[in-house]
């Protein structure tokens, strides 16, 4: 993933990932049988991210924290590469087998994120009035077109447009007494957060 991140998926090849993992090349190809396939197990990686999120709000009195945490989880590490982020979504998009693991990872992350903000609305702090796997796919949505349009962007902090883009979609989601939401902060307003 490091590799991948300064390189990008194309620009590495077998012999560097096999080099810096200290195995041989044949070792390599017992596990997998592309360097694309690697990405498995990031998936992998994803979800028990998001597996551990869930375990976490079954009987937390907020939900809110769990999300901002497991977004910025989902992200730390080598997806905080532009060169990764756009060659990941490359890969993902033009590889059939990537493109189903991709696929399916998503409806099983969507899944369990909605088990996520099932909790926020039975404490009452998530609106029940859209179901939860509907604002599941928002929050994903949110968290990929931001990783998206950061990727392709001039080099900025990820995680602040990510906290900024997940803050805008609480306020979407969250119940607030009848005096609203509350007010954005000076640093929140101007977007440096």
């Amino acid at each position: 993933m490091n590799l991948f991140a300064e390189k990008g998926i194309f620009g590495t090849t077998v012999e560097e990932i096999t080099e810096a993992a200290d195995v041989g090349k044949g070792t390599f190809f017992n596990y997998f049988p592309s360097k694309e396939a690697i990405l498995s197990a990031l998936a992998e990686r994803q979800l028990a991210i998001i597996d551990r999120a869930v375990e976490k709000a079954g009987s937390a009195a907020t939900v809110r924290p769990i999300l901002q945490e497991m977004v910025k989880e989902l992200l730390s590490g080598p997806a905080r590469s532009p060169i990764m982020l756009r060659s990941l979504f490359a890969t993902v998009l033009s590889n059939k087998m990537l493109f189903e693991v991709f696929s399916s990872g998503l409806q099983a992350g969507r899944k369990k994120v909605a088990m996520i903000i099932e909790r926020g609305q039975q404490i009452g702090e998530v609106r029940r009035d859209i179901p939860a796997i509907e604002l599941a796919r928002c929050l994903q949505q949110t968290a990929f077109g931001t990783s998206f349009i950061w990727a392709a962007s001039q080099p900025s902090d990820l995680m602040a447009w990510q906290e900024r883009s997940v803050d805008l979609f609480w306020r979407g989601i969250a119940t607030y007494s009848e005096s609203g939401p509350p007010p954005l902060n000076s640093e929140q307003e101007s977007g440096t957060s």
